[in-house]
């Protein structure tokens, strides 16, 4: 397995950071956010906001046509739209 950690480029609110944390880690998006918000809160807001900033340039955007196919390898909840495939 040999998985990188993207920025997110469908998953974002500002700039894909947590939405590339939970590709990266398979934990639900808004779980990544309220942890970050409440570290955020906690540490008097400035630490965790520096940290966003630090890692929007640090952590590369996800590049075009890149998904995540170990997510769904296995999975069978995870169905192709017979009509997308068919195009």
């Amino acid at each position: 397995m040999n998985k990188k950690l993207y920025r997110s480029r469908t998953k974002r609110t500002l700039s894909g950071v947590c939405g590339g944390l939970e590709d990266y880690f398979d934990i639900d998006v808004t779980i990544i956010r309220l942890v970050w918000v409440l570290i955020s809160i906690l540490s008097g807001g400035f630490p965790g906001i520096v940290a966003y900033v630090i890692a929007v340039f640090i952590i590369p955007e996800q590049p075009v046509g890149y998904h995540n196919e170990d997510k769904y390898r296995g999975n069978s909840d995870y169905k192709v739209n017979e009509e997308d495939e068919n195009k």
